[in-house]
């Protein structure tokens, strides 16, 4: 058995709390004292995710996006969240985010979706205060690269053109789209791109691609898993909380 408190002190050394947005609530949700030997991964926190953790004895789960993002005035049974908090505490599981701080950890989102994509990593994209937001990427691989992000479900807008130097933020990243057009690079791949996006991006003559906001970031759960076991003897098994559904 693992403190679970031990677990979160070495996912905080990987994206420390004080990187994150001023909006953001990266840091516990739940926080209960307890040892675990099953850790449970997630992008989001949802009813069937903690009934997975209860099933399966597990008494931490680190999710990416924030459970908790305002202020609530009241836990109501009645409600969504107010029914996943009344079960996480009679079950004694602990909640944990790491949003914007994983963001732009050098362990984190970005560097995750680059290798996924098997591509070198040449500089750092753009800049918050003194905070990375993604990486400009060599294509080594020429035109292959398109059909890598096919493999991975990419929504293509703009021109299939060239590509010699691309970038990437996961997540939602279409604010720094004017950062793309001022350093001349050729394809820009994110997530949340919108119809007047991709207009843009034809009159641009840049490759825009759209991997989705989950698509662009489920890589780091990946990168988590690995760290996590390397570091502790615990179980980490990933859950899908993809929420698009087909007919």
């Amino acid at each position: 058995m693992t403190s679970t408190e031990k677990i979160i002190e070495y996912i905080r050394k990987i994206a420390p709390e004080q990187y994150q947005e001023e909006w953001d609530n990266s840091g516990y949700q739940v926080r209960i004292k307890n040892e675990t030997e099953k850790v449970i991964l997630c992008m989001d926190i949802t009813d069937k995710v903690i009934d997975y953790a209860v099933e399966s004895g597990a008494k931490l789960i680190i999710s990416h996006h924030p459970m908790i993002f305002t202020g609530i005035k009241r836990i109501d049974e009645d409600s969504y969240l107010g029914k996943n908090i009344i079960k996480l505490i009679e079950n004694k599981i602990s909640v944990y985010s790491s949003h914007t701080s994983l963001d732009v950890s050098d362990k984190g989102v970005n560097v995750a979706l680059a290798e996924a994509l098997g591509l070198p990593i040449i500089e750092n994209f753009a800049m918050t205060d003194s905070t990375t937001i993604g990486y400009v990427l060599e294509n080594n691989i020429g035109d292959e690269i398109y059909e890598r992000l096919n493999a991975l479900g990419a929504i293509f807008y703009g021109k299939k053109v060239p590509v010699d130097k691309l970038a990437i933020v996961g997540g939602s990243g279409m604010s720094y789209f004017e950062e793309v057009v001022s350093r001349g690079l050729n394809m820009y791949i994110t997530g949340d791109v919108k119809h007047h996006d991709g207009q843009r991006a034809y009159e641009e003559n840049i490759s825009l691609v759209d991997l989705t906001h989950y698509g662009s970031e489920k890589f780091v759960l990946d990168k988590l898993k690995e760290l996590l076991e390397e570091k502790f003897t615990i179980d980490v098994e990933i859950i899908d909380t993809n929420f698009k559904f087909y007919i």
